[in-house]
């Protein structure tokens, strides 16, 4: 079975890792050949894990809601297809692409894999979601996979609603906590409006402020963009903060952190609740994004994950993370979405 994966290069990940970790179990588990498509961010991501001649998005290829299937990547998607010929499309944040594959190709049979927020977000116009929900409801399949449940829709063929797929390599760490704390500013760094990048450069700074105060801990910075690096970089000033330019391989971090302080996606929250690390996470960003963070929060009621404040004081912060420090690694008996995903892919 060929299976072709087109996955949202930006602002995030989360939608490049959730969608290569269900394509690679496709292929290494259940013998499916597979290509992924992605972009920008999305790019350096499977180049970390090995792919190779990966083709890159001008800024006319795309727009704030992903792919614009008549420029030049959209040409380039439909030249895979005609060579590749696969059996299933799997599609994440591309709502456009994937109507534009359902008009030339009504044959071919599409999942598409969806964040809670992509059917449901109530600080989005009406209008607009119901936009979204026409596109995705031309899918053969949707997979709404995360930290909180949506209502079925009788304007969807089928829908399936699980918990996060998490990384495969994630299920295998070992976490032995030690002296590091890491700070994930995570991969939305780039592509994304003045409220974001500086939200994340109050986070790195409320980081290096604790770090003064913990200075039997190592505090780690791992910025995910050149931008975001070059303006932590030029006030560091901290003996025992290290700068990372960028997104470092999960094992590292989780091997050995006694905290984790990050944002609160999706996909980060579901592998901290997997894992039971203590964290420290906060809701930012636009509107539209704090919505999202918010309400992942809330769904997730687990004891090792704590919630801040961007306004809190560097004394707040401390007291937070030591307290989650002190307490140390949780079992939170938190199951993953990836054996249901496979299984409902290869029964289309």
């Amino acid at each position: 079975m060929n299976i072709l994966g087109i996955l949202r290069g930006f602002p995030g990940l989360g939608r490049v890792v959730s969608g290569t970790t269900i394509l690679e179990t496709l292929r290494d588990k259940h013998g499916c050949n597979i290509e992924i498509i992605s972009y920008l961010q999305g790019n350096r991501y499977l180049e970390l894990r090995g792919y190779t001649n990966l083709h890159e998005a001008t800024p006319m290829d795309y727009c704030s809601i992903g792919l614009l299937p008549t420029n030049k990547m959209g040409v380039h998607i439909h030249q895979r297809i005609k060579e590749f010929k696969p059996d299933i499309v799997v599609i994440d944040g591309e709502p456009l692409i994937l109507q534009s594959l359902k008009i030339s190709y009504p044959k071919i049979k599409i999942v598409a894999l969806l964040n809670p927020a992509d059917m449901d977000n109530p600080t989005n116009d009406k209008e607009t979601m119901d936009y979204f929900n026409a596109l995705y409801s031309q899918s053969n399949l949707a997979i709404v996979h995360g930290l909180r449940k949506v209502n079925q829709r009788p304007d969807y063929k089928e829908i399936i609603l699980t918990n996060t797929v998490i990384r495969n390599e994630i299920m295998s760490i070992n976490n032995n906590p030690s002296n590091n704390i890491y700070c994930v500013l995570g991969g939305g760094t780039v592509n994304v409006g003045h409220q974001f990048t500086e939200s994340t450069l109050r986070i790195a700074y409320l980081c290096q402020k604790i770090a003064c105060l913990l200075p039997n801990y190592i505090m780690h910075i791992i910025c995910s963009s050149q931008n975001i690096f070059d303006a932590v970089n030029e006030n560091l000033s901290v003996a025992n903060v290290i700068l990372h330019n960028q997104v470092l391989d999960a094992e590292q971090y989780y091997k050995d952190a006694c905290l984790i302080i990050t944002r609160s996606g999706r996909n980060t929250l579901s592998e901290l609740a997997y894992l039971g690390i203590p964290a420290v996470s906060f809701v930012a960003g636009c509107v539209y994004r704090r919505e999202e963070q918010r309400q992942n929060i809330e769904s997730l009621k687990v004891s090792n994950i704590k919630y801040a404040r961007l306004d809190m004081d560097i004394m707040e912060f401390y007291a937070i993370c030591k307290s989650a420090i002190d307490k140390g690694k949780s079992n939170n008996n938190f199951t993953s979405g990836n054996r249901i995903v496979t299984e409902k892919i290869l029964n289309l």
